[in-house]
């Protein structure tokens, strides 16, 4: 009863902290509009909640010190964008690596870390709100992990135990294929794959 009170007067929340903060966020939207790209990224706090660089780490043993190649991110890119946090995606491709779920989510865990161990002065691992605003202060980029597909904790909950406890701070339910407790829409009508009856 108390979680659909709250969430029933979630929106009303919303609509008052909005109303209550109009002349500021009117302020702002004035300052903002007179600053150039370059100044207004510099004056903010810029997070990234995506990037697949972890295979790279893996995969082609590049290091964020390396030219960009075809990739999305690396230390470079990180100064020239004033990135300050990024999430690293825990992406484990379901077919190449079935039957070896944890041990490749473990691998590209390690790698992440390993990049944070590599350059001390740039990059500061974190699991907290808290832990983005001091890697800021500090002048490093926060690094942060979440895990796209539940199909990494092999239907164990003591294993999403042990990835939070190494710093994953979210887990997608799918991604393109459904696993033993949730259906995914990349697989929803292939016949040839078992899809949860209780499930989510």
């Amino acid at each position: 009863m108390l979680n659909r009170i709250s969430l029933t007067a979630l929106p009303f929340a919303f609509a008052a902290l909005a109303c209550a903060q109009h002349p500021a966020h009117s302020a702002h939207k004035m300052t903002a509009k007179s600053q150039s790209p370059a100044s207004l990224s510099r004056s903010v706090l810029v997070i990234d909640t995506h990037a697949d660089t972890p295979q790279r780490f893996v995969d082609e043993h590049f290091d964020l010190a390396d030219p960009l190649g075809d990739g999305s991110i690396n230390l470079d890119a990180i100064h020239k964008g004033n990135l300050g946090a990024e999430f690293f995606s825990i992406w484990v491709e379901p077919t190449i690596y079935k039957g070896q779920y944890a041990r490749r989510t473990l691998e590209l865990i390690d790698a992440v870390k390993q990049q944070v161990a590599r350059h001390p002065k740039e990059l500061e691992f974190v699991a907290t709100p808290g832990g983005i605003e001091e890697a800021h202060r500090n002048r490093r980029m926060a690094v942060l992990m979440g895990i796209e597909g539940g199909h990494s904790i092999e239907n164990s909950i003591p294993l999403l135990r042990q990835y939070y406890a190494l710093g994953v701070r979210y887990m997608t339910l799918t991604w393109m294929n459904s696993n033993g407790w949730a259906d995914s829409s990349g697989d929803i009508d292939d016949k040839s794959v078992p899809h949860t009856e209780e499930g989510l």
